[in-house]
């Protein structure tokens, strides 16, 4: 029996979502290797970042305000399925030469940190609990001890929307954790990122589309179900898939 997995959807057009973003990848490593990942997990939407921050208290929110909110790019666009890297400034060259924003400061591991869309005045995802007390050692995931710490956490692939603010949805308490915990000063998958889930299936099969052609990866049209292919649809979009017995 034939499975296909779908790789990746593009599309010539550029349209905006009201859609959600969510951290895909958190570190903390030696020195100053800081860093933060974010992510459009659409598969059609692109998303305009001038309303969304990067917001983090150092040590507990005193009177549960943020201490610092970073804004992203103004004028940046997020195209479906890619990703947006924030590093501090003397991170590794590796982060660096990765990174699409820069700054001079960032949260620790035991400080709560946020996506933060300013013109909802809502938080969409969180890394942490938004509190006035701190924690001295980073939260846990799951079964690993002060996870958020001295650590590398990439996002489940399962995992395609942000928690909202909840922190317990994500840390494992109440269902399955939706982090990986890493060795720290891993950088290897930084500016890599995919999910798969029912809500992103829903979303690409509720279209209103035709095939109208199936070409190789050369564009020629093709009968060849042992390989890579291109699903051409009316509307001018494009699903890679690959197809194996």
């Amino acid at each position: 029996m034939k499975k296909i997995f779908i790789a990746l959807l593009c599309i010539p057009f550029i349209s905006f979502s009201q859609n959600g973003l969510l951290f895909s990848e958190y570190g903390e490593g030696s020195a100053f290797n800081k860093w933060i990942e974010v992510y459009n997990p659409s598969l059609t939407q692109s998303v305009l970042l001038d309303n969304y921050s990067y917001n983090f208290c150092w040590n507990g929110c005193d009177s549960l305000e943020w201490e610092f909110s970073i804004s992203l790019d103004s004028g940046y666009v997020l195209l479906p399925g890619e990703t947006y890297l924030i590093v501090h400034y003397n991170a590794d060259t590796a982060l660096l030469n990765a990174s699409n924003q820069i700054t001079n400061i960032l949260g620790n591991g035991d400080d709560v940190v946020a996506l933060y869309n300013k013109s909802t005045d809502m938080i969409e995802d969180i890394i942490g609990v938004f509190d006035s007390i701190g924690v001295n050692d980073g939260w846990n995931i799951g079964d690993s001890i002060h996870a958020t710490k001295n650590h590398t956490l990439i996002r489940k692939t399962g995992v395609c929307t942000g928690n909202m603010g909840d922190w317990s949805l994500s840390d494992g308490s109440i269902t399955e954790p939706e982090w990986i915990v890493g060795i720290k000063d891993n950088f290897d998958d930084v500016g890599i990122h995919t999910c798969y889930s029912t809500n992103s299936v829903m979303e690409f099969t509720s279209k209103n589309k035709s095939l109208i052609k199936i070409a190789n990866i050369l564009g020629q049209q093709s009968n060849d179900y042992n390989k890579m292919l291109l699903y051409i649809y009316d509307d001018g979009s494009v699903i890679k898939r690959i197809v194996i017995d």
